[in-house]
């Protein structure tokens, strides 16, 4: 099953419609014959369609997240460029960067981005800004902020009480942990009850002096995809922490799980991954929790 869709791809989806918006203005600007309208537009519209490519092809967080902080530098400080050196076609970038600002960052960050942004924005439109049009590009640009602002907080609130209730990471489709000891008990007490095998397989992503930088990250998404093409419609995989996945798998024995792993692990498409890759299985014994389980399936974590 693939992940589910999450925040990125809105990002990717607001990049591209941005991009996307701004081609067509590069050109309009450009039979007009206003060349600084157009190449802003090229620019901007430039960064917006690298900042959607590096979401979308970035497994790694710091890389597009670098590339969102450069977009932002870019839209705020054109914007304000080319406002304050042609007011008269150039004043409403002003309105793009709260917008931008709110909806391609964190809550927190996006506010201190617009409380350096706005005074300085204000500062342009009183000082070059004709007369008559000061007052309505103020009262814009405060509704649009306003409103931007009230989104953002939506956002993260809505985000703040839903989180607890979705049960899969977004990232890689699996359970999420939190939810591993309840439902694993519960194949516990059904493999107890009905006298069946039961195995707990857990998979670490392991880092050394020598591991490309980012690789354990890249490699945490291909070994989801192969988890889940390996299991069985009653398995289960749980995404544990930063660095693997735990597969509940009923009616298996400590034999077939490392069969199945084995098989996992040599498959060509994920063979390069195999270096970075701990295996560890454990077995239902009697006396054994949940917890047992897991600590025993941990502590036997090895390169396969």
């Amino acid at each position: 099953m693939p992940p589910a869709l999450n925040i990125g791809h809105a990002k990717i989806l607001f990049s591209v419609m941005i991009g996307s918006v701004l081609v067509p203005m590069a050109y309009l600007h450009y039979l007009n014959g206003q060349h600084g309208g157009c190449l802003l537009s090229a620019c901007l519209a430039l960064v917006a369609f690298i900042n959607a490519l590096a979401l979308g092809v970035g497994r790694a967080p710091f890389p597009a997240k670098g590339i969102v902080w450069l977009f932002m530098l870019f839209v705020g400080g054109l914007s304000l460029l080319a406002a304050a050196q042609a007011p008269e076609h150039n004043l409403y970038w002003l309105y793009l960067y709260s917008i931008g600002a709110l909806f391609l960052l964190p809550l927190k960050k996006a506010l201190w981005l617009l409380a350096g942004y706005t005074p300085l924005a204000a500062y342009i439109v009183v000082n070059v800004a004709p007369p008559l049009l000061q007052p309505q590009v103020l009262f814009t640009l405060v509704v649009i902020a306003t409103v931007a602002i009230f989104l953002g907080v939506v956002r993260s609130r809505t985000h703040t009480l839903l989180e607890p209730l979705i049960s899969k990471d977004l990232t890689t489709g699996a359970h999420k942990e939190t939810f591993l000891r309840q439902n694993l008990n519960t194949e516990i007490n059904r493999a107890e009850r009905e006298g069946t095998a039961l195995t707990l397989m857990c998979f670490r992503l392991q880092t050394s002096h020598d591991t490309p930088k980012h690789a354990p990250l890249k490699s945490l998404p291909v070994l989801a995809a192969a988890i889940d093409g390996m299991l069985r419609p009653f398995d289960q995989y749980y995404r544990l922490q930063e660095d693997g996945f735990a597969v509940i798998l009923p009616h298996t024995t400590t034999a077939e799980a490392i069969s199945k792993a084995d098989h996992l692990l040599t498959n060509n498409a994920y063979a390069q991954h195999k270096k970075y890759i701990q295996l560890g299985v454990a077995s239902l014994n009697v006396g054994d929790d949940a917890a047992s389980l897991i600590l025993s399936a941990q502590q036997d974590c090895r390169h396969a």
